[in-house]
């Protein structure tokens, strides 16, 4: 069953029309089907009952959701609860409590982009605008934290994910109006978007005059690619192999000036050859994470120069050169997801119709091929998939 053409808009179940855009309350549905992930790399359809939305609640009608790199990882892994997966969520709301109404500033009818963290509001990190490092929206520091996409089942609603018709909205919830003009399917990409702006440039210091190397032309990477463009970087090299050929033509059209394949010449010399014995400004490491990925990645930095790392290494790196950090007095910042800035220059960047976004969205597929779309994330589809989207109304039975 193939799925529509991604400029098909999606459309309100039959019977179900869309709610008058400024109503304080409406009624929910009854039930939401979606897509649980029951154990590592399985998924099944479920019908769920929806809750009542209390006064600081919403419910969104999830039109897009996004599979993230991460949610690769956590689809193999042993050991995690029933969940809805899916934090790139788009859609609209379709009911609102009254005190959630004045905290968002939003009615029902609007269209919002919904950010994975369920930050507590009042400790430290959420103080200082750093609410995606709050230990109650982390669940490597607490198994229990809430966010979207990796909260059990069996708590609260279980409507945690966006690979589902409805998700309900915490009195928690990070919310951004989507700009009208930017499609369903491209708004999900603002998150991995807005990771790139935030690696590029707010923690690396991307801008006129930086040279910039990328390492890993993924979604994050490309990401990366965006927001040093669009900073003003003068030269940016995006480092692959030879296997993402599609991915590097697709970096330079959305703004990378270079591309090595790290299969056919060693990249550390290339850097060196592009910028005449100069090395990068700024080096960006979004691949898998391997101690002579890192060794190059530290080997291609300049003198103060600085090395961002978004490695997820699932266990300690053995043979890292930590010598040549000192040796040429390099800034390390580890990274890992967005501020709220970030994200709405992502969904700035796509209102814009500057760069060919669409060119990162490669598949769309309904709830009843959720498995699918993220096999095809993890590189075990048909074709290169760089980001894909369920469309969690769309028709695949036909």
């Amino acid at each position: 069953m193939k799925p529509s053409a991604l400029s098909t808009p999606v459309s309100d179940p039959p019977g179900r029309s869309a709610p008058s855009k400024g109503t304080a309350t409406a009624p929910a549905p009854a039930t939401a089907q979606a897509a649980v992930t029951t154990g590592p790399r399985t998924t099944e359809l479920r019908t769920l009952p929806v809750p009542r939305v209390g006064a600081a609640e919403g419910l969104l009608r999830v039109d897009a959701a996004g599979v993230c790199g991460s949610d690769v990882v956590a689809y193999g892994r042993q050991g995690l609860p029933e969940r809805i997966m899916g934090h790139e969520n788009v859609g609209r709301i379709v009911a609102l409590g009254e005190v959630a109404a004045r905290r968002w500033g939003v009615r029902v009818g609007d269209r919002v982009a919904v950010e994975e963290y369920l930050p507590c509001g009042h400790c430290r990190f959420c103080r200082t605008s750093e609410f995606r490092l709050c230990l109650s929206s982390d669940p490597s520091y607490d198994p229990d934290a809430l966010r979207y996409g990796t909260t059990a089942l069996t708590r609260g609603s279980g409507l945690w994910g966006g690979f589902s018709q409805y998700l309900a909205l915490h009195e928690r919830t990070v919310l951004h109006p989507v700009p009208d003009g930017v499609p369903d399917h491209h708004a999900a990409m603002s998150l991995p978007i807005a990771n790139g702006y935030e690696w590029a440039f707010r923690e690396g210091g991307a801008g006129p005059g930086k040279t910039v190397v990328i390492i890993g032309p993924g979604q994050q990477g490309l990401g990366c690619v965006l927001g040093a463009h669009a900073a003003g970087a003068p030269v940016i090299v995006v480092v692959g192999l030879r296997r993402d050929a599609h991915r590097l033509g697709v970096a330079r059209r959305l703004g990378a000036t270079h591309t090595v394949v790290a299969d056919d010449t060693d990249p550390v010399e290339e850097v060196a050859r592009i910028t005449g014995g100069a090395l990068a400004d700024i080096v960006i490491d979004t691949a898998a994470g391997t101690a002579a990925v890192v060794n190059q990645a530290i080997a291609m930095a300049r003198k103060r120069g600085t090395l961002v790392s978004a490695v997820t290494a699932p266990a300690p790196l053995d043979g890292v050169d930590f010598g040549r950090l000192s040796r040429k007095y390099l800034t390390v910042r580890g990274v890992r997801g967005h501020s709220y800035e970030a994200v709405e220059h992502a969904l700035a960047l796509m209102a814009s119709g500057r760069y060919p976004i669409e060119e990162m969205s490669s598949l769309a597929v309904g709830l009843d091929r959720v498995h699918e779309a993220i096999l095809a994330t993890a590189g075990e589809g048909e074709k290169d998939v760089i980001h894909a989207t369920v469309l969690p109304w769309q028709d695949t039975t036909a």
